[in-house]
């Protein structure tokens, strides 16, 4: 929900924002919650006729200052559209890295419109400026950042939060946030899992995500997963959820196993929450956790590690809270919504005045 998060930071500084997006999302539905305009796009390929025609309306009847723009192929049909309206600088998010080099002449065409590319992650820079034909100035590392009003283990009361699950205080609750699907490392988790609940019978275990667009068989084979190992009396899985610091905040430790990531916004979230972390030290993490000060790293797809550097949390109280005190600071410091905002807006204003 990256991209409603900027909408509603930018609508509370008193910015006028017009989202483009498809129709009856999660998206749409949580933008409508806080009164922003929403913009119906339907979903679909590379080659949108209807979509260009759509965007040509909107965009001559709004007249925007800048447009921001959080998924490449959505460039496709965009930079058209734009070229039938009114000219006005684009920006771009790159959350994921890019596999191909896009340098055809086409994709030259539509990267040579953009102002700026914003990369989550020093990562994501690299992968830019080594896949697309943009100069390495025009692509600027921005964090994800948090609400860290929002996301305060202070107001929130973990003790009705998790008599609502069904927890009571004796529980040890270790939880994943993430969408249902391999790479997010849901089968290193119940396997670890099915460990720790035989060493530790207090220990449970909070599944929070549902399936992506076209991804339901894989997410069913994870749950089913579950009762094909008898791990049904001890994992819980909630579906998709909006309410992430309360659900956070019923967990005692936040597990975060993912094969590949860019950065990890629910990652920062957690720290935000001063939960103790286990994360896969793939790619942008290291950037988010300091190992064995912010939260304890493994490597990706690897169970046996999981599971041994999970005895560790749960048998040191001490360091789980030390862990959990130094993530909270880590992200105050370094990754809150206020200086992932400031560096947006001035990129938006240069871009302006550089138009």
């Amino acid at each position: 929900m990256h991209v409603a998060d900027i909408a509603i930071a930018l609508a509370q500084k008193n910015t006028t924002v017009e989202v483009m997006c498809a129709p009856a999302s999660n998206l749409e539905k949580k933008l409508r919650r806080h009164a922003i305009s929403c913009h119906p796009i339907p979903a679909g390929g590379y080659i949108r006729p209807i979509a260009i025609a759509r965007a040509i309306k909107m965009l001559r009847k709004i007249q925007p200052d800048v447009i921001h723009v959080h998924y490449s192929k959505d460039l496709w049909w965009l930079i058209p559209a734009v070229l039938f309206a009114k000219p006005v600088p684009i920006l771009m998010s790159k959350h994921i890295g890019t596999q191909k080099p896009k340098r055809d002449p086409l994709h030259r065409f539509l990267y040579s419109r953009l102002s700026f590319i914003i990369a989550i992650s020093e990562v994501i820079r690299k992968n830019i400026v080594d896949t697309h034909p943009v100069s390495p100035e025009k692509v600027v590392v921005v964090h994800h950042g948090v609400d860290l009003s929002r996301y305060n283990p202070e107001s929130i009361d973990r003790h009705l939060q998790r008599q609502r699950l069904g927890y009571s205080e004796k529980h040890l609750v270790l939880g994943i946030i993430g969408r249902l699907q391999p790479s997010k490392g849901y089968y290193e988790f119940l396997q670890m899992a099915a460990t720790i609940r035989l060493e530790y019978p207090q220990s449970r275990f909070l599944i929070v995500g549902e399936a992506s667009h076209g991804e339901q068989a894989q997410a069913q084979k994870i749950l089913d997963y579950i009762h094909e190992h008898n791990l049904a009396d001890v994992v819980q899985h909630s579906g998709y959820r909006e309410d992430i610091p309360e659900v956070l905040a019923v967990m005692d430790i936040f597990v975060f196993p993912s094969h590949a990531e860019a950065f990890g916004l629910v990652l920062i979230e957690a720290m935000a929450m001063a939960k103790p972390v286990i994360s896969s030290n793939c790619d942008g993490v290291p950037e988010i956790v300091v190992d064995g000060h912010s939260g304890l790293l493994t490597p990706p797809k690897d169970a046996e590690r999981l599971i041994h550097v999970t005895r560790q949390m749960i048998d040191d109280s001490a360091r789980r809270a030390q862990l959990a005190s130094n993530a909270r600071r880590r992200i105050v410091e370094k990754f809150n919504v206020e200086k992932m905002m400031q560096k947006i807006r001035e990129l938006y204003m240069q871009a302006v005045n550089e138009c």
